[in-house]
């Protein structure tokens, strides 16, 4: 998207449907058929699927915010787990940037579940982390907070264990919760630009530590220390052989 508006267009009708994956994990944006040059000329037809509309769009107003709303509620679909109305008290609050009808996009029940290789849950008793564990002794602070490790025993080496906090904690400055309702701002021009969505902390976080793209499971929290390490030296290695 930072590419598409700093090449000036907007392609106003962002929605999964119209982002695809190639065959090595890397996710692209397609259908352009109601994209535009940059500024708008007027009297375009720019109105995509009501899901992904900014308040705007609705009175004629055709803008980089109103791409940056529908990332925002594709956020909203993929972390929340919902499917996005179409209209609606729902609709016209999530217009309003009101997300009180959806789960915290940062923490959920099923972030502490065991996983395999490929992201499936594992079912066993070990799966789960137990609800003690999310807890300090006074039994009201989340343990992650304080970087408490709350892993089993048999949690596997390749993952990280210890979360930073923007991913476990909605009130952190950097969670998804804050970066998602600052980009549904009723208000276009209050809503971020591509440039500081991408300088925010957490996207710089994972940027800095993902191994792979979209289609590869890193475990709940990301990869390991560890692994991240002999991933450079291995890099270091092969560039070696290369020379």
């Amino acid at each position: 998207m930072k590419y598409i508006h700093d090449s000036g267009f907007i392609h106003l009708d962002l929605k999964p449907a119209n982002v695809f994956i190639d065959w090595e994990g890397v996710l692209k944006i397609g259908d352009f058929g109601l994209a535009s040059p940059w500024p708008a000329p007027r009297g375009i037809e720019g109105e995509g699927d009501r899901e992904y509309i900014g308040p705007e769009i609705l009175a004629g107003r055709y803008d980089k915010p109103a791409d940056i709303f529908a990332l925002g509620m594709i956020m909203v679909e993929i972390a929340g787990n919902i499917v996005l109305p179409d209209n609606g008290l729902i609709w016209q609050r999530f217009r309003a940037g009101n997300l009180s009808d959806v789960p915290s996009l940062t923490w959920s029940s099923e972030s502490s579940l065991l996983r395999n290789e490929s992201g499936e849950p594992i079912e066993s008793p070990k799966a789960y982390v137990s609800q003690e564990a999310l807890f300090d002794a006074d039994g009201d602070d989340d343990a992650f907070s304080h970087g408490q490790k709350l892993t089993p025993r048999d949690y596997r080496p390749s993952e990280l264990v210890t979360p930073p906090g923007f991913m476990v904690d909605p009130e952190n400055e950097e969670a998804l919760d804050k970066l998602v309702r600052w980009m549904i701002n009723p208000d276009p021009d209050s809503r971020p630009t591509v440039d500081q969505l991408t300088r925010s902390g957490g996207v710089q976080w994972v940027e800095s530590r993902r191994r792979a793209g979209a289609t590869i499971y890193e475990g709940n929290w990301g990869p390991s220390d560890d692994v991240l390490n002999h991933g450079q030296h291995q890099a270091a290695d092969i560039a070696m052989t290369d020379v």
